[in-house]
């Protein structure tokens, strides 16, 4: 009897182990680059069983969450099913990996966070919290958490043990969403209520914060600079060793949400519920150009530097590719459901669209693949 109750905990532990990555899967193609230069047509088209939350290329293997707490797999580029995991009863935050080891963050659980072995198909370790809606921050050999209530930590990625706590009594983090960014020795976190801090990676302690408006969406870094995409049409850029504003994009209409921002060179690149796509100078924010969709805009945009084109997808299935120069638009076709979320790899481009489909975009003419 008490073999029984020790086998079926193992169970719960280690979630459905359905899930079958190939060994050697996990490693990037030679000479992997990223370019899918427009035309597109729609290599296949899968069912992940929910409404799908974030993704993560590792590999040839591509990995979806969705919100009932799954993580699908799907080799690249055919799209062949490698199982199912199932971690936790919902999942927001995009997941990370290294080596064979992914990092997932569960809202709600028990656990804040499961490292898994995709390989061994076993669960390393967990941490036990309030749940984690922000994705993790890897780096080396340490991963950073935010959990949602504004617990921040950082764990030894191989076994999860505690290098440091931050409580929110001393940051005043509440209802941390957006994936923080890691920044020099610095990580800085924002929650829903527009507190922005700086902790040092080494300790944990806060170094400086910051009141700006409500932050949903991932942040981003690039050149020593924090960009803080808010639910108030501000992207505010922060100097990340002080705090200090470089910069903010202020939009008239103060009900906008931007998306997490991408870059290119010299460019940033963000998108809103408005439909507007804005491209600004990294260095000042002087707005180069500007494009206006019909629809929402919720995925951040995807920079294709060696085709010269940003792919932005709307709630409407809209799908365009736009001059990375000036914002004139190049191509564009419909999916049958509103883009979450795009993602470029060296696979083709990526698409989680509602209710709870992924798709698989390339430049050439291959005979469309769609199956349930």
């Amino acid at each position: 009897m008490r073999r029984a109750l020790w086998l079926i905990g193992l169970l719960v532990l280690g979630g459905c182990r359905s899930l079958q990555v190939p060994v050697g899967a996990l490693v990037s193609p030679e000479e992997a680059t990223w370019t899918v230069p427009p035309p597109l047509v729609v290599r296949w088209r899968r069912d992940v069983e929910a409404a799908p939350a974030r993704a993560l290329v590792a590999g040839r293997i591509l990995l979806v969450t969705n919100h009932k707490g799954d993580v699908h797999a799907f080799e690249l580029p055919e799209g062949r099913r490698r199982g199912v995991l199932d971690v936790g009863r919902d999942l927001m935050g995009v997941p990370a990996h290294r080596k064979s080891l992914l990092v997932v963050p569960v809202v709600l659980d028990d656990a804040a966070v499961v490292a898994y072995d995709l390989y061994r198909r076993r669960t390393v370790w967990r941490r036990t919290g309030d749940g984690a809606e922000a994705g993790p921050v890897l780096d080396g050999e340490v991963v950073y958490v935010a959990e949602r209530w504004g617990r921040v930590y950082a764990l030894n990625v191989e076994d999860g043990r505690e290098r440091w706590v931050q409580e929110p009594e001393v940051t005043g983090l509440e209802g941390v969403r957006a994936r923080p960014v890691r920044v020099g020795e610095l990580l800085v976190v924002a929650d829903k209520r527009g507190r922005v801090v700086a902790l040092e990676v080494r300790t944990g302690r806060l170094r400086w914060q910051r009141q700006l408006s409500p932050v949903y969406a991932d942040l981003a870094a690039v050149d020593g600079r924090v960009l803080v995409p808010t639910t108030r049409g501000r992207l505010v850029a922060l100097e990340a060793a002080s705090g200090v504003t470089a910069w903010m994009l202020a939009l008239p209409d103060t009900s906008v949400h931007l998306t997490t921002p991408a870059m290119a060179g010299s460019t940033v690149y963000v998108a809103g519920g408005d439909g507007v796509v804005w491209a600004l100078m990294l260095r000042t924010g002087m707005v180069r150009w500007t494009w206006t969709g019909g629809a929402a805009i919720v995925a951040t945009p995807v920079v294709d530097t060696t085709a010269g084109v940003l792919y932005v997808g709307d709630l409407r299935g809209r799908l365009v590719a736009l001059e990375l120069t000036n914002g004139r638009l190049r191509w564009e076709t419909r999916l049958e459901d509103g883009v979450l979320e795009l993602i470029g790899s060296p696979f083709g481009l990526i698409a989680l669209t509602r209710p709870r489909h992924v798709y698989l975009l390339q430049s050439d003419h291959e005979p469309v693949a769609s199956r349930p």
